[in-house]
């Protein structure tokens, strides 16, 4: 059994997990973190807990998640996202395009170094 730490404000899907477990080799132990990451340091205690990190973050947190993980995996799924014929409205009026989301596989995030200048 592998414990993994979920961190996404959205349920792991069926496929995912089952996908999951396909590439560790093991069932999985969920963990979940569906707060918003501020700081990547809050996650310190539960990725400390964790074998492996499952996470859906911004670049600059992810990179920063790969640092704090160390040796652990840092996993990232790769999600098709396929336009449907449905549309919905928002609160304030505005209309949009409903999609849905397919999973692809996983990748393993080795390296992630994002440079910035505010402008």
């Amino acid at each position: 059994m592998k414990r993994v730490l979920w961190i996404s404000r959205h349920e792991m899907t069926r496929e995912q997990r089952a996908d999951l477990e396909r590439v560790l080799g093991d069932p999985v132990e969920l963990t979940v973190w569906a707060e918003t990451v501020e700081d990547v340091s809050q996650l310190r205690p539960a990725v400390e807990a964790a074998d492996v990190v499952a996470a859906v973050l911004p670049p600059n947190l992810l990179g920063e998640l790969v640092n704090l993980a160390g040796e652990k995996m840092v996993l990232r799924a790769v999600t098709l996202r396929i336009p449907l014929d449905a549309v919905r409205t928002l609160p304030d009026g505005r209309r949009e395009r409903e999609f849905a989301y397919v999973h692809q596989y996983w990748e393993q995030v080795l390296r992630l170094r994002l440079e910035t200048r505010r402008l």
